[in-house]
């Protein structure tokens, strides 16, 4: 295939991922950190604030909020508590939906920037593939790009996924170029991609590594560096090699450090107005950096102010110590450190088309390397060779290797989003090893390959529009997703325009009574979703008094599996004596209803902050433990999107679940119960 015809259909792969993701996240409501990302961003250019959330990357930020310029939505008064306080979820909110502003509009521009990134990380991939592996390898590897469930899920959801997908990859493949070749074409790029990588998110840092991999590889195999600035000449000393090398990572990193600088208006200040001490800076809740020696250079960084307040606080919030926070994973709950998490990730949430067509090319590249010469050229690959494109390949074998220790390093086990920078690179290494299958022309094994890729796209297009909900066949499919992983995994609190819809076809005229446990930052009365609230993540809903009756359940999968709340884990004798006693101390009180002497007695003992408190604990506990009876006794009877699970409750069923034996009695909580923030108030 001639390279024009290999573009032509790249650009209607890309047109064909354009089209898929953002018509499937046309009918998804708010993510979790879309509305903070989008009110964090465009407060950045209305007031150049950067007190808030520095760890998500501010260039995803900036980009996806490039609209607004236009649009001039309207936005919170720097009097606002949310803003004054530093509040990124709240102030998100208060953007979104107290704010006059139309949500889907503003959403809609944010998505339409992420798809655009989305785009420039499948042109990359299919570049990087097609220089290395040939017009068939590129196509293959944007074709794994263009139908992977999570490529489509990112690129439309306002994050930070997307750009450090593309600013790794781009950086990662400049950086190889330059170790052979320096050229002002390959310094200009480095010079674009890599300040855009340490904008994008503080886990550009895993660059560092990556280069110096880069590096060693490039200095133990040999090969001469061609200087293209003034007079040509080939470098073949390793010692001038690494001297050139030294100068180019002062160079290209000063760069970065100036124009880190330039994004934060060259102040050190977090603060618009560090003179006021009403404006606070966003205060995480990481507790201690993970090695002590980095907190030392944070300090020093501090004090000699050598890189902007804003930008140290995200670096310090990624870098905090993470042992104590709770994790699902394959039905088991476990705080701390889960070794496992991401390798088991990686299983449950990638095709298994992709993972035999990875299998397929890497025994393929074992073979050749071990039983044939490294310098034989085949017979269907004129002009390259199986060891040439394997070294050229070697910048995307190290950054998917050294990212996926770098993920396991900061002790990140929330999401497989987490990993996903190794997703595109890994597109670009099977793609090409399977294009080199594909060019021996074996009938047998192209029409394996064929086949796969068909499963692969038909795996892709069946989820849709729930990309996101993407689960292997390997591990029971998207339905059973919420039984292996939560939270951004599978449930982002996207599925409130889904339930809607369904409540319209099957309550209605809200003659059922709906119950809502809600995992997320959008708005159930925004699409008019009647309901009353059981526990949810954030706590935002006022508190309201009230007894369970038959009805609709509709639970997010996530506050499903007792994760963000205060029951994490499996129902125990802990938990139970808890639920008993408040029970308890709830009768009594009610018991007082008609006898206004014994109730003023009772409130002059336990005063009404004491109830409150007791009614709030109770609601959780009893929320607890009817999901513990809903885990073991009853399948859901519906799904929104994978990800909002739907019982239809009668009062037998309430009965056994809230006053009948627990499902489960375990001897305590999973090892130390974490501690709960004190849930915001919009208020």
């Amino acid at each position: 295939m001639t390279r024009r015809r290999a573009w032509l259909v790249a650009t209607l792969l890309l047109a064909l991922y354009t089209g898929l993701t953002l018509a499937a996240s046309a009918g998804k409501g708010v993510s979790f950190d879309e509305g903070e990302e989008l009110a964090v961003g465009y407060n950045i250019w209305l007031h150049h604030d950067f007190r808030m959330e520095g760890a998500n990357g501010d260039l995803v930020k900036r980009w996806a909020t490039l609209p607004f310029l236009i649009s001039q939505p309207a936005f919170p008064k720097t009097d606002s508590a949310d803003w004054r306080s530093a509040a990124p979820y709240l102030l998100g909110y208060e953007f979104l939906f107290l704010n006059s502003n139309e949500p889907r509009q503003l959403l809609w521009q944010g998505r339409m920037m992420i798809a655009l990134l989305g785009i420039a990380t499948g042109l990359l991939v299919f570049y990087c593939s097609m220089e290395i592996f040939g017009a068939v390898g590129g196509l293959l590897s944007l074709a794994l790009f263009v139908f992977s469930p999570d490529m489509l899920a990112f690129g439309g959801i306002v994050s930070t996924e997307m750009s450090i997908c593309l600013t790794l990859l781009g950086s990662t493949w400049c950086i190889w170029r330059l170790l052979h070749r320096v050229t002002w074409g390959r310094l200009l790029a480095g010079a674009i991609f890599l300040p855009l990588l340490f904008l994008a998110k503080a886990s550009a840092l895993a660059i560092f590594p990556v280069a110096a991999v880069l590096v060693a590889v490039k200095l133990f195999c040999g090969r001469p560096l061609e200087w293209r600035l003034g007079r040509p000449r080939i470098i073949e000393s390793c010692a001038a090699q690494s001297v050139i090398f030294l100068i180019l990572f002062i160079g290209l990193g000063s760069w970065c450090w100036a124009d880190l600088w330039a994004h934060y208006d060259f102040r050190y200040a977090a603060s618009p107005n560090p003179a006021d001490p009403g404006i606070s800076a966003w205060i995480h809740t990481g507790e201690s950096p993970v090695n002590p020696s980095l907190q030392t250079v944070l300090t020093w960084s501090r004090q000699n102010h050598f890189l902007p307040e804003g930008y140290l606080d995200g670096i310090e919030l990624l870098l905090s110590d993470n042992q104590a926070r709770e994790t699902f994973m394959n039905g088991v709950w476990t705080v701390g450190r889960t070794p496992i998490f991401f390798p088991y990730a990686f299983w449950a949430k990638t095709p298994l088309a992709l993972l035999l067509l990875m299998t397929a090319g890497l025994a393929w590249v074992l073979g050749r390397w071990m039983f044939l010469s490294r310098t034989r050229k085949s017979p269907r690959l004129p002009q390259v060779r199986t060891a040439s494109a394997g070294y050229n390949a070697m910048p995307f074998v190290v950054l998917v290797a050294v990212f996926f220790a770098v993920a396991f390093v900061q002790r990140l086990d929330i999401a497989e989003r987490h990993i996903l920078p190794i997703y595109p690179p890994l597109d670009i290494l099977v793609g090409g090893t399977v294009g080199y299958i594909w060019w021996r022309r074996d009938r047998w094994m192209n029409g394996l390959i064929a086949l796969l890729m068909l499963w692969y796209a038909g795996d892709s297009l069946a989820i849709y529009p729930n990309y996101l909900a993407y689960f292997s066949p390997a591990v029971g499919g998207p339905s059973q997703g919420y039984k292996h992983l939560v939270e951004s995994s599978m449930d982002w609190g996207m599925d409130l325009p889904g339930l809607k819809s369904w409540l319209s076809k099957n309550n209605p005229g809200d003659q059922e009574a709906v119950y809502l446990s809600y995992f997320g930052t959008d708005n159930p009365d925004y699409y008019g979703i009647k309901s009353m609230r059981l526990p949810s993540f954030p706590a935002w809903q006022k508190e309201e008094v009230y007894n369970l009756y038959p009805g609709i359940y509709a639970i997010s999968a996530t506050i499903f599996q007792s994760f963000d709340v205060k029951t994490m884990g499996p129902w125990n004798k802990v938990y139970e004596a808890a639920y008993q006693e408040c029970l308890s101390n709830l009768k009594i009180y009610d018991e007082t209803a008609n006898d206004p002497i014994q109730r003023a007695l009772l409130l002059k003992k336990f005063p009404p902050t004491f109830w409150t408190r007791e009614y709030r604990d109770f609601k959780k506990l009893r929320f607890g433990r009817m999901c513990s009876w809903l885990r073991h006794h009853r399948k859901p009877d519906a799904n929104i999107g994978h990800t909002i699970l739907i019982w239809r409750l009668n009062q037998q069923e309430l009965n056994e679940a809230l006053q009948g034996a627990p499902a489960v009695l375990e001897a305590a909580p999973l090892g130390k119960e974490p501690k709960q923030p004190e849930p915001e108030s919009l208020s």
